[in-house]
């Protein structure tokens, strides 16, 4: 298969699932959930045959990825806090990726207070609010999952240099919507539930994730060049 043909694969079963959802259709739900990450790490290693290094970081993040959506499609905290786990270790891979790059870019983009203070910021009144939904078991284990996602934001839009140019566009565009799927998520599951939660927290993750593959790949692909 063509590399562009998994992406198409992946874009098919993206609308399934999504109508899926909208129907309330759990079979549906539970057979096209797992192909997601599976058809964009498919692409993903079809488009990237170089720099294996560099390339692992993203490839293993989709992977812990695909473990989390695998756990977080059971019910009960156990399976809660094992999603939970995989997705922070995926945001860990990502975040060293990110940084790989930074180090690879001359000049390096400096960090900027303005974006970290406001990611501080979030996280800290984000948490402040969510934690009224916690148990103690799991106000730890959610603050962490809070700060290295935002981390993981923050390295995203410091690692691809001055210019914003296609790659640092889709890697920081994905990384907001990895933090804006997890804010709906925390919302719906410990707050407020709402209707259409689960078209959002779908839609704006499979976007991430997609954001995130196609953005890296583009670097890797262009000889490393920002």
């Amino acid at each position: 298969m063509k590399v562009k043909g998994w992406l198409y694969l992946f874009g098919i079963t993206l609308v399934v699932h999504l109508v899926a959802i909208a129907t309330d259709s759990t079979l549906v739900r539970f057979i096209t959930k797992p192909l997601l990450l599976a058809f964009l790490m498919a692409y993903f290693i079809a488009a990237n045959k170089q720099s294996p290094l560099l390339r692992n970081w993203v490839l293993l993040g989709l992977f812990f990825s695909w473990l989390g959506d695998i756990f977080l499609m059971n019910e009960g905290d156990k399976f809660f806090l094992a999603g939970l786990s995989s997705f922070l270790i995926a945001h860990i891979l990502y975040i060293i990726f990110f940084l790989r790059v930074r180090k690879q870019v001359s000049p390096a983009k400096p960090w900027n207070i303005i974006v970290l203070v406001a990611l501080s910021l979030y996280v800290g009144i984000f948490y402040f609010f969510l934690a009224k939904g916690l148990n103690e078991s799991m106000k730890v284990p959610v603050f962490v999952y809070a700060l290295t996602i935002a981390t993981m934001l923050a390295c995203s839009l410091h690692a691809f240099g001055r210019d914003w140019n296609k790659t640092a566009l889709y890697c920081g565009l994905g990384a907001a919507l990895f933090v804006l799927s997890d804010s709906v998520l925390a919302i719906n599951q410990f707050l407020t539930p709402f209707k259409g939660a689960g078209l959002a927290i779908m839609a704006s993750y499979a976007l991430a994730q997609y954001f995130i593959a196609t953005g890296t790949t583009q670097w890797l692909t262009t000889g490393h060049k920002p």
